[in-house]
């Protein structure tokens, strides 16, 4: 596949980008069900006396709480969020850079250059994301939680 460099550039930057969104957009959420769930929990418990209000409703919105809290200290979305934004910021300032052939881009073989500064950067968004994955122990530990051990 010859795709031009240009193209490869957006391409992956489009890429990034997608997955930015995402991570942020589930940051987000995580972060409401957690912080809404701890707030009104106390308030139900309060100011009713109904079963379903006062006992069983925060009981499921304790439990989001925690859900969401071990699932944001698991998966790290937001730090992942960082990661994927500074590297599309950095795959755009390439592209500027040819665009307008300055830096790197001056003198040379200048759609070479963007091609090997991209794909380095991706490769170096995988070895600065991989870190961030679940490490085995901390699921070996989930699930010894979820045996009572």
């Amino acid at each position: 596949m010859n795709e031009p460099p240009l193209e490869y550039a957006i391409k992956i930057r489009d890429g990034i980008q997608k997955k930015a969104k995402e991570n942020k957009k589930f940051s987000n959420i995580l972060f409401f069900v957690a912080l809404f769930s701890t707030v009104a929990s106390p308030v139900l418990i309060l100011i009713s006396d109904i079963f379903w209000l006062s006992k069983l409703t925060p009981a499921i919105l304790t439990a989001g709480a925690a859900l969401a809290s071990y699932w944001i200290q698991l998966r790290k979305p937001h730090e992942r969020w960082v990661l994927y934004r500074t590297a599309q910021r950095d795959i755009e300032f390439q592209i500027d850079q040819y665009k307008y052939e300055n830096g790197e881009y001056i003198n040379g073989d200048k759609e070479k250059t963007l091609a090997d500064l991209v794909s380095k950067r991706a490769l170096q968004l995988h070895y600065d994301w991989t870190p961030l994955a679940p490490k085995s122990k901390e699921l070996e530990k989930l699930i010894n939680l979820n045996n009572g051990i």
